[in-house]
């Protein structure tokens, strides 16, 4: 009997050993403990502009510095705030540049809006006129003409609300004028995109579109890009060349050459009152009459100053004060 205790004590024995070997306690099993686990759920997050957290992902993050804005290897900036904070002359160093304006990947061109032109591109009264006015009325739609992102969506200055989008051909388009903005700023458009609705805000006389359309910040007359009769883009390729620019675009430039052309020349000079007064240089053909409507003086006014009398023979080349 004590010898079948004593092999019943030792099988027991020798089985209970084998199930602590079988079984391997989950607190002490290699390799997968709770610290492994908690290793393995856990991601390394990534802190973008302080705020927004990304878990890490078998791909590289992006660097937000090298994110592309429409054209951004021509502008290499992107000022919200400002309608035009470029240089042109600066920025423009060849000839000539060739734009692709639309292209069979984006969704081509869109007039601003269909309506009636009521200013053009040019020197007007006693300022100049960079943009193309559209008749509408308060309300009515306007639309993004290319493709592009929304650079500025804001009430600014002259414009009053206006916005401005960059384009992926390089141009920027003002709409000016607006009544109520529909996009905001970094706002992803197609052509055809509202972008807002008419209005009079800003410097503005009567409801109308301002449209504008530049390169670099220079401004372009957009009658040489759009036939807005049609509604349609004259070419699909527009060439700027300097020479347009300081011939055709540059309107204060000109407007100071125009005055040179004429004759007109501005100079501290003043009275013996202390009051100052321009030198204006008789040109054959001219006469008091016109003389004094092209400077928006009188003819008495004009003989005054220089001690003359309206019938007084006007040679070439002689100066007057005006």
């Amino acid at each position: 009997m004590k010898k079948l205790i004593f092999i019943l004590s030792i099988t027991c024995t020798f089985f209970l050993s084998l199930s602590a070997f079988a079984i391997p306690d989950d607190k002490n099993k290699p390799g997968d403990d709770k610290k492994d686990k908690a290793k393995k759920a856990d991601t390394t997050k990534v802190a973008l502009n302080g705020n927004d957290l990304l878990e890490e992902t078998e791909t590289e993050l992006p660097d937000t510095l090298e994110i592309s804005f429409p054209s951004h290897d021509l502008y290499t900036s992107w000022d919200t705030e400002t309608a035009h904070p470029y240089n042109f002359k600066e920025n423009f160093k060849n000839d000539s540049v060739e734009i692709q304006l639309t292209n069979a990947y984006d969704c081509g061109f869109t007039p601003p809006f269909c309506g009636q032109l009521t200013s053009l591109y040019g020197w007007r009264k006693y300022r100049p006129h960079y943009g193309t006015d559209i008749d509408l009325v308060t309300g009515e739609g306007v639309r993004a003409a290319f493709d592009g992102m929304v650079r500025v969506a804001r009430f600014y200055k002259g414009y009053g609300n206006c916005v401005i989008i960059r384009h992926n051909n390089g141009l920027e388009t003002v709409y000016a004028h607006l009544s109520k903005l529909l996009v905001e700023s970094g706002q992803q458009v197609e052509s055809g995109t509202f972008v807002g609705l008419g209005g009079n805000t800003g410097h503005s006389h009567g409801s109308h579109l301002h449209f504008e359309i530049r390169y670099l910040g220079q401004a372009i007359d957009a009658q040489d890009v759009i036939d807005f009769e049609k509604g349609q883009l004259l070419t699909n390729t527009f060439v700027l060349r300097k020479n347009d620019v300081e011939n055709k675009y540059d309107l204060r430039a000109l407007h100071s050459r125009y005055r040179k052309d004429l004759g007109l020349a501005y100079g501290n000079y003043k009275d013996k009152n202390g009051k100052s007064y321009k030198i204006y240089y008789i040109r054959k053909g001219d006469n008091l009459s016109r003389i004094a409507k092209r400077n928006r003086t009188t003819v008495n006014a004009i003989c005054k100053k220089n001690g003359i009398k309206p019938t007084t023979i006007l040679r070439p080349g002689r100066k007057l004060k005006i």
